[in-house]
């Protein structure tokens, strides 16, 4: 017996019980995706995938639940590939919208050549997911979306510098009612 466990420091073995009953976190998302009215596809049981749409295009989000970390993660992955060259000037712009935000953050993926949005819920001790925390996880993901993607478009196709991108697409949002 070590000294944590003789101290009674360790965690009580019957929150495992507490774990058993909280149920799939996922299922708070695909609740509230039938009640919101948008697309989703269970394709594990601990995975869905929604399609919000957005004011630039239909972002796909990824939910997913690990049990052995406890964590809801959330990822959006941006539709499109950069072109050659312009990887710096996209990675560059992410670190400056990535100050901006408050949860989560951007990524390159070198994987997949886009940029993911990547944001973590932990539910340690058998917490259960709430529909507000759930609901917050996907306005987090496309606030920072509809910021990130036209900055992108900018840098992309328009060939702006990641600071003159992010100003144009700021002007941009701040025009819409």
């Amino acid at each position: 017996m070590s000294f944590a466990d003789h101290q009674c420091l360790r965690p009580n073995p019957s929150l495992t019980g507490s774990i058993a009953l909280r149920g799939n976190p996922t299922d708070v998302f695909e609740r509230l995706a039938l009640a919101e009215g948008y697309d989703m596809e269970r394709s594990e049981l601990n995975e869905v995938e929604l399609a919000v749409p957005g004011l630039w295009c239909e972002h796909d989000i990824t939910i997913t639940w690990n049990p052995g970390t406890e964590q809801v993660q959330c990822y959006l992955l941006f539709d499109g590939k950069a072109p050659g060259g312009r990887t710096d000037d996209i990675c560059r712009l992410m670190s400056l919208i990535n100050e901006n935000l408050t949860t989560g953050h951007f990524d390159f993926s070198t994987r997949h050549q886009a940029l993911i949005y990547r944001n973590s819920l932990t539910l340690k001790g058998g917490a259960r997911l709430q529909t507000e925390q759930a609901m917050d996880m996907i306005a987090s993901a496309l606030d920072a979306a509809e910021r990130g993607y036209p900055a992108c478009q900018y840098v992309i196709w328009a060939g702006k510098s990641p600071e003159d991108a992010l100003t144009s697409a700021l002007v941009d949002l701040a025009s819409f009612p």
